[in-house]
């Protein structure tokens, strides 16, 4: 078979905008690739560069069926041709493939929201991870009025009073609140539940009771059955934010402490019982500390090597990206510069609308936690618009 060096394959228009300014990305280039693998790693050997990008895998119809990242794109695609690839997948996606196709990134993290960006506009079929119809993030929001609660939310709508998130894995978010309603003595029963308080006066006198068990192993203080007031229901929604906030940490000592002397007296089954409140507790604790750790640091311009040795510019706000330019060399560039940023840090760091806004902070903020040296490249706001006044002073008094 005749092997040639592509622009992109007929029939294939690329893999479509970015928000990444384009001095991020380099030349889109691909190639079909031989039947006979140790051709096709000499064709990628010669061919594909050793700098961080994306790559997609093309069947014989040009659709694209896999999107993959690297730090090294030559080494990432010459292990799909080693004579044991390492994942079984690999060679499925090989063998429904006619074409790869691969787009350099300037920077590492680039490349990682260059993927996510691909995964949800493109859905290819070999992609298990990041699919917008599966692991979905979540949000932990308070709401159900005259009783709220908490509850798992996948779309926000701004109807909750309180809003928790992006959290990754949904099954534990959705265990955890579970534990976080018994803990705080919260309802968990349907919003069409009709709630009744101690201080509403009712027509008839005759006692109600609760309609679940909650209330008599005493995990709920039954607000449907005007067993509580609702200032104390209020309350245990006060000192579940609390916890939520981060300002105590006497929940989970209290959990632990419960454990603890269940186990003394040998009542393992209860112990049990604790052990597993505390653990999923204490992942939400450490997965909400994260997400504050971004609100109040994850600000600022992050600088990321550009192509032609320029300098390009990551607006951050509270972890999620609020836009992508090159760092300016001229008064125009600086005066639009600092227009943008003063914009993105004169708002504040609300959470994200939708599926791929919620996948690229977790990105961003997952970066940031792997290595906190990174934290130290931020160039805070202000610092940034000085740095943007002054080139345009200096190309005032050129002028």
């Amino acid at each position: 078979m005749a092997v040639t060096l592509l622009g992109k394959p007929t029939g294939f228009d690329g893999f479509g905008p970015s928000m990444l300014v384009q001095q991020m990305r380099g030349r889109l280039r691909g190639v079909q690739f031989p039947n006979d693998r140790l051709d096709a790693r000499k064709l990628l050997r010669q061919n594909s560069p050793l700098v961080p990008g994306v790559y997609g895998w093309l069947d014989s119809n040009r659709r694209l069926i896999y999107v993959g990242k690297s730090k090294s794109l030559r080494k990432r695609l010459l292990s799909y041709f080693a004579k044991k690839p390492s994942d079984n997948r690999m060679d499925r996606i090989r063998q429904h493939s006619e074409f790869i196709v691969w787009e350099p990134i300037s920077h590492e993290l680039l490349a990682l929201i260059r993927e996510q960006e691909l995964i949800h506009r493109w859905r290819p079929e070999y992609n298990s991870m990041g699919q917008p119809t599966r692991m979905q993030p979540a949000f932990l929001c308070i709401g159900g009025s005259p009783a709220p609660n908490a509850r798992l939310v996948r779309r926000l709508t701004g109807k909750y009073s309180h809003v928790f998130g992006p959290i990754s894995g949904t099954n534990r978010l959705q265990q955890a609140i579970i534990r976080l309603n018994q803990v705080f003595r919260l309802r968990d029963c349907p919003d069409k539940t009709r709630f009744q308080f101690t201080s509403q006066r009712l027509l008839f006198d005759d006692p109600a009771t609760a309609k679940c068990i909650r209330h008599e192993i005493g995990t709920c203080p039954g607000p449907c059955a005007s067993l509580c007031s609702l200032k104390d229901y209020r309350r245990q929604v006060d000192e579940m934010l609390c916890f939520l906030d981060g300002n105590s940490q006497s929940t989970l000592d209290a959990i632990e402490n419960r454990m603890k002397e269940a186990a003394r007296r040998e009542a393992f089954e209860t112990a049990a019982i604790h052990r597993d409140c505390w653990e999923h507790l204490s992942w939400l604790d450490r997965r909400l500390q994260t997400l504050r750790m971004a609100d109040k640091h994850l600000s600022g311009i992050l600088p990321i090597p550009a192509r032609r040795n320029r300098t390009a510019w990551m607006v951050l706000r509270g972890g999620r990206i609020g836009a992508t330019m090159l760092a300016p060399e001229n008064a125009d560039q600086a005066t639009s510069a600092r227009k943008l940023i003063v914009q993105i840090a004169g708002r504040a760091a609300d959470s994200p609308t939708n599926l791929l806004e919620m996948s690229l902070q977790l990105i961003v903020v997952s970066w940031f936690r792997h290595d906190s040296a990174h934290k130290q490249e931020l160039l805070g706001f202000d610092a940034a618009i000085r740095d943007c006044e002054r080139r345009t002073s200096q190309a005032c008094i050129a002028a």
